[in-house]
C-alpha cells in the first residue's frame, strides 16, 4: 500500500498496539513516513523520500478530498506555471498542512460537490475534477488559479470543451455572474474549446442584468456592453506578453 492509515496496519498485524510498535519502528528505519496525523506512506529505499505523489496524498487526506482549482489544472497539464500550493477540496474540514515543499490548502467543496470528480484509470489513487469541471471552479474563483494571466494560459491550453458538462456544472453554481464570466471568456476562445454559439448565448441569457467587474484587477479596464462587464482592454495581450503579472 503507498497511502495507509494506522487502521490499515491493524487489519494486517491483528491488533493496535502491536501495529503502532510496529509503524513507529518503519518510521525510525525511514521505511515509512508520517505525512499528517494518521496518514502515512512508504519511502523509497533510496533517497528515503515517499513514493505518493502530491495529488495522490492530497486525494487522500479525508475520505472525500480530491484534487480541484489550479492543481487540478495542473494534473491535467494545462498549468502555465507550477504552484507550491496543492487545492484539496473536502466535505470534511481538514487544517492545512505541509510536507516536503507543497503546502496542501483545504477548498470547501459545496458548492458543486461531487459532481465531475473522477479516478483516472492509470491513477487509482487520485480523485480529480474533470477539465470542464476545473475550468468552472476556476472562472467562479480567480484567486485559486493564480490570477486571470494563469486562467487565460489555461483555456488557451484547452483543445476541446464538453459544453454540455459546462452547463451542467453551471447550473449547479447557479450563479449569474459565473455565466457571465463563463461566456465572456469562452467567446474569446471560442476556436480552441469548440464550444457553440449556442452555449454563448444560454450563458448571455442566465447573466441577469447586472453590469459587473470581471475581477478586482489593477489594469485598465474596457466596458463590454454584450457581457455587460468590466474587463481588461485586449484580453490576448496577456498571451503575448508574458511579463504581465496580475494580482
Amino acid at each position: 500500500m503507498k497511502l495507509f492509515r494506522l487502521q490499515d496496519a491493524v487489519k494486517i498485524i491483528g491488533n493496535e498496539k502491536s501495529a503502532k510498535d510496529l509503524l513507529r519502528n518503519y518510521k525510525k528505519q525511514q521505511l515509512i513516513c508520517q505525512i499528517r496525523r494518521n496518514l502515512y506512506s512508504v519511502t523509497d529505499l533510496a533517497t528515503k523520500q515517499t513514493l505518493a505523489t502530491k495529488f495522490e496524498i492530497g486525494s487522500n487526506i479525508t475520505p472525500s478530498s480530491y484534487i480541484s482549482h489550479h492543481s487540478a489544472l495542473e494534473y491535467h497539464g494545462l498549468a502555465h506555471q507550477q504552484f507550491f500550493v496543492l487545492y484539496v477540496s473536502s466535505s470534511q474540514k481538514f487544517s492545512p498542512f505541509d510536507f516536503e515543499g507543497i503546502h496542501y490548502q483545504y477548498c470547501n467543496r459545496k458548492s458543486a460537490g461531487e459532481k465531475g470528480v473522477y479516478s483516472p484509470p492509470m491513477d487509482s489513487l487520485v480523485r480529480v475534477t474533470d477539465k470542464e469541471r476545473t475550468l468552472i471552479d476556476c472562472i467562479n474563483r480567480i484567486d485559486r488559479v493564480g490570477g486571470f494571466e494563469e486562467l487565460l494560459h489555461a483555456i488557451a491550453a484547452m483543445t476541446y470543451l464538453n459544453e454540455n458538462k459546462l452547463l451542467a456544472y453551471l447550473e449547479i453554481y447557479d450563479k449569474q455572474f459565473l455565466y457571465q464570466k463563463t461566456g465572456f471568456l469562452l467567446s474569446y476562445f471560442q476556436r480552441e474549446t469548440k464550444v457553440s454559439d449556442n452555449f454563448l448565448e444560454i450563458c448571455r441569457e442566465k447573466m441577469g442584468k447586472s453590469t459587473r467587474y470581471l475581477d478586482n484587477l489593477n489594469v485598465a479596464t474596457a466596458f463590454y456592453s454584450k457581457w455587460k462587464l468590466f474587463a481588461p482592454v485586449n484580453i490576448h495581450s496577456y498571451l503575448e506578453q508574458g511579463q504581465n503579472e496580475l494580482q
